[in-house]
């Protein structure tokens, strides 16, 4: 008979014990302000059934969300006033044992908010002495020495809305180890506080804190985005087939007739051109034909891809497509292929560049060599290997003995002249066949070019620089098929700087013969 209720209450400790054996963290939250003055009776049933940090951490959560007047903001108005106000509590009302927090001024203060006028009257009375063998008998409270008396006035503009009140006094007792409400102002102060706790539960049906994103969340979520978009920046996805055909392609040699062109826009970003010829002895790309481009880094990684069906330009001896590819500066792998409607390769070529980053010194792009040139629509001025105008068709810098010979390169920041606001540029040629002497080829003089002002001065000052050296026929001039080099000086006139810029080009055959 005694046994059972001994073994009862047994598993009754042992339970209770396994219920807080798993708070540490938040093992005496249930003595904090926030709790204290703030926690409902059901909030404080329901405290006592947590049995773990994560479950106290979820009710703290939604126990603050409960109480947030916005929860559409990760940011909790009340719970940062609440804070304060016991920060500042605990500064003015500190005792002995008893955080300013926890005393009866302190609870005030952060349930109703500062007063206007906080008074301290300090006690002078000494303790009455008794007659021998008699208890003393008390001063009047909050007069003896080491006692005080704490007056708060709020007038209308201290006191919250929900107040109902114009004005409030509350006198408090501040005795060495304690306070207490004295006065006519007791019950006034007693209504507040319960009405703050009333008041400050605004969501009081709500079942689950709203989660916000941690500043590294979104920091993590921000670089993920901006990996997203330089990811589309470099286009589309290559289908596996294709990959394939252009990663075999980056590991081989140079081939192909593609000719690439890296300059700098006015935006002073590093812009690439690529143009691709097809021969007439690959065929003629159909209407099905797909242009496939990958350009990878020397790390190995993708600068930019383009993958899309494409309408060829006829030209002389074969066919000719361009694209204008976004790319940072650096050194680059390029490999692209035409392929048929079935994914059977057409044509191939590859080619390495560099590419360099806007300077502010006067410089050139790499030069180009085209076998013609011709005038385009206002509308396509943007397009690749289109450049003051005239949209230029290199052929790889494989030129056959019909075509004509035309260069352009990029001029950066010529020095202006401030007088006539234009720069001039002069320029000389030299063709130079291999293991022969060079020759010079006549040129037009270079009339000056204006320059607009500058919104800021900071604007990339650049101009190209192009020039038809043989029209038509290039095998009348040059009659020995072979590699040939082209060197372009060109000079700023008003700086006295000189640059040189060269590359090499072939000529793939002679002309027939004339008929007598």
């Amino acid at each position: 008979m005694i046994r059972r209720p001994a073994s009862f209450a047994l598993v009754l400790l042992l339970a209770t014990g396994a219920r807080g054996a798993g708070l540490e963290r938040y093992k005496d939250w249930n003595k904090s302000p926030e709790f204290t003055y703030l926690a409902v009776d059901s909030e404080q049933k329901e405290w006592k059934k947590i049995g773990s940090d994560e479950e106290a951490e979820r009710f703290i959560q939604l126990f603050w969300a409960k109480r947030d007047p916005n929860l559409k903001t990760p940011v909790n108005e009340f719970k940062i006033a609440f804070d304060q106000r016991v920060k500042e509590a605990d500064q003015l009302f500190a005792l002995p044992r008893t955080r300013g927090t926890l005393t009866e001024r302190g609870k005030l203060y952060v349930l109703v908010g500062a007063p206007k006028d906080l008074k301290r009257q300090v006690g002078i009375k000494p303790q009455p002495v008794a007659p021998p063998g008699q208890i003393p008998p008390p001063n009047e409270p909050g007069h003896s020495m080491g006692e005080s008396i704490a007056t708060f006035v709020y007038e209308a503009a201290q006191l919250p809305d929900w107040a109902g009140m114009k004005s409030l006094r509350a006198e408090f007792i501040v005795e060495p180890a304690s306070d207490f409400v004295s006065g006519t102002g007791g019950g006034d102060v007693r209504r507040l506080e319960t009405k703050a706790r009333q008041v400050a539960l605004v969501n009081p049906q709500l079942k689950e804190a709203p989660y916000f994103k941690t500043a590294a969340e979104l920091e993590t979520e921000r670089k993920a985005a901006e990996a997203a978009a330089a990811e589309a920046l470099r286009g589309p996805v290559l289908t596996a087939p294709v990959r394939e055909t252009l990663e075999g392609l980056l590991a081989k040699e140079d081939t192909g007739a593609l000719s690439l062109f890296p300059i700098v826009g006015r935006d002073r970003e590093p812009r690439l051109h690529a143009q691709l010829f097809v021969p007439a002895s690959a065929g003629v790309p159909g209407p099905d034909a797909r242009l496939a481009i990958l350009v990878r880094n020397d790390a190995g990684a993708d600068a930019a891809r383009v993958e899309e069906t494409t309408a060829f330009e006829a030209a002389a001896g074969g066919s000719v497509t361009s694209r204008e590819l976004a790319v940072p500066a650096g050194s680059y792998s390029v490999a692209t292929a035409v392929l048929d409607g079935s994914g059977k390769i057409l044509f191939s070529a590859k080619r390495k560049v560099s590419v360099a980053a806007a300077g502010a010194d006067f410089s050139l792009s790499p030069l180009v060599v085209a076998a013609r040139v011709s005038a385009v629509a206002k509308g396509k001025a943007d397009e690749a290997f289109t450049l003051s105008g005239n949209h230029f068709v290199t052929k790889g810098g494989r030129l056959g003995p019909e075509d004509g010979l035309l260069f352009v390169v990029r001029v950066y920041n010529p020095k202006v002249d401030t007088a006539t606001k234009t720069v001039r540029i002069s320029r000389s040629v030299k063709i130079k066949p291999k293991g022969a002497p060079a020759m010079d080829v006549p040129l037009t003089a270079d009339q000056p070019v204006p320059v607009p002002d500058s919104k800021d001065g900071t604007e990339l000052i650049s101009l190209d620089v192009a020039a038809e050296v043989i029209e038509a026929n290039l095998g009348e001039y040059l009659r020995k098929p072979g590699e040939y080099d082209l060197k372009v000086t060109i000079t700023d006139q008003v700086a006295q700087k000189t640059l040189e810029a060269s590359t090499t080009f072939t000529v793939t055959g002679v002309l027939p013969a004339k008929k007598k």
